[in-house]
């Protein structure tokens, strides 16, 4: 019998092979992408005919392990990947920013593992600050109006993602937790990250922020009640979008319900921005959360409270909203959640993964995937769309 060398793969028919990814299941899909050059370019059309995928969760364990759950398979799908000494900082669909043990960022495909390096943290111009590495886990910063240096170390950095697979085009935002004085960012084809600094206007404490790749725009939330636009084709180019009135107070504590409170902003497909309001009650572990959006009739009250997302669903942990509805596998008019914070990083949240249903107000929870649950140990999750 003629033995078929590997190359033999390659030369599959077009239809052939079109008909067979569309067989695979989706994690198979996936790793199928990467076998050769000609699948890969297959694989985009075939995309188009795969019914549409509910959001996922992508699971990190205490021990360094890393699953993929599925909710409506109820399944998790284990990764043989050691991913203990890497750290996960942000992700747009399936593709996540990544830093490594000696604080090297890239974007990683989490099914086909596929990576695209990216400029080293000390790459970055702008006149406005300059990084020097110290060792593998720190940096030393300095800043053009002083002589003074502060140690910055790579624990604290945080970071957006926003991916295009078919345009193969993406935009990296990072900065330093503990007091940002400055957002770096960079797109494909970049060999150096910008400086965006935050020491100006009412860009300083930054509380909340969200990446709108589409249009290559950064929303910001600070904690004095502002929201902010900041397009990156100019370093200052900020637009307002909403201010806040008083009642929206920036405490981490409602004395009146007893709930523990956070706010944050998302964006919707229509381009709206929504404040969204986050109560948690720690005696009944319920949640609720309260959207308002810009009342455009008016400017002695700019935000009015929004009831309904429609035929969306917002993913907190991206701070968008998405089409959904039950032929997309995604629950419209509910918010899908992790946990608070997510800009400032999981060590100072907690992990609370349910869907909320705005109309009715109830929570939808998974016993599986319970932080009691000793065989998983759960340090973290994000939600993701596969695409």
């Amino acid at each position: 019998m003629e033995t078929r060398n590997s190359g033999y793969w390659s030369e599959l028919p077009i239809d052939i092979l079109r008909s067979v990814l569309e067989r695979l299941s989706f994690v198979d899909f996936h790793r199928a992408k990467i076998v050769c050059s000609n699948w890969y370019s297959c694989s985009k059309h075939s995309l188009i005919l795969r019914k549409p995928e509910s959001p996922w969760l992508i699971l990190f364990q205490e021990r360094g392990g890393c699953g993929l759950y599925n909710p409506e398979e109820d399944s998790i799908y284990e990764t043989n990947r050691d991913f203990s000494r890497i750290r996960f900082l942000a992700n747009s669909r399936n593709w996540f920013l990544v830093r490594d043990s000696r604080s090297n960022l890239y974007i990683m495909d989490v099914f086909s593992e596929k990576k695209i390096d990216l400029p080293p943290l000390e790459s970055i111009k702008g006149g406005f600050v300059t990084l020097s590495r110290v060792g593998d886990k720190k940096f030393s910063e300095r800043f053009t109006y002083g002589s003074e240096e502060f140690i910055k170390n790579a624990e604290d950095l945080r970071g957006l993602l926003w991916v295009d697979e078919k345009k193969e085009e993406y935009v990296v935002v990072w900065f330093f937790d503990r007091g940002a004085r400055y957002i770096a960012f960079c797109k494909n084809g970049e060999d150096h990250y910008r400086d965006i600094p935050t020491q100006i206007d009412v860009c300083k404490e930054l509380s909340d922020m969200v990446l709108h790749g589409g249009d290559s725009t950064l929303y910001i939330l600070t904690k004095r009640r502002v929201i902010r636009k900041l397009a990156f084709s100019k370093q200052e180019g900020f637009v307002d979008v909403a201010k806040f009135s008083d009642t929206f107070r920036q405490t981490t504590y409602d004395h009146i319900s007893g709930a523990i409170l956070s706010n944050n902003i998302a964006v919707t497909t229509a381009g709206e921005v929504l404040l969204v309001q986050n109560f948690f009650y720690e005696t009944t572990r319920y949640r609720r959360f309260r959207l308002y959006k810009k009342d455009p009739n008016t400017d002695q009250n700019p935000l009015v409270e929004v009831y309904s997302l429609g035929d969306e669903a917002l993913l907190m942990d991206l701070g968008i909203t998405v089409p959904a509805g039950s032929t997309l596998g995604i629950e419209p008019n509910s918010i899908y959640f992790t946990c608070d914070d997510r800009v400032y990083g999981p060590q100072h949240s907690c992990l609370d993964i349910c869907v909320f249903n705005i109309a009715t107000k109830k929570l939808k929870r998974f016993p599986g995937l319970s932080l009691s649950n000793d065989d998983l140990s759960l340090k973290d999750a994000r939600w993701f769309l596969p695409s």
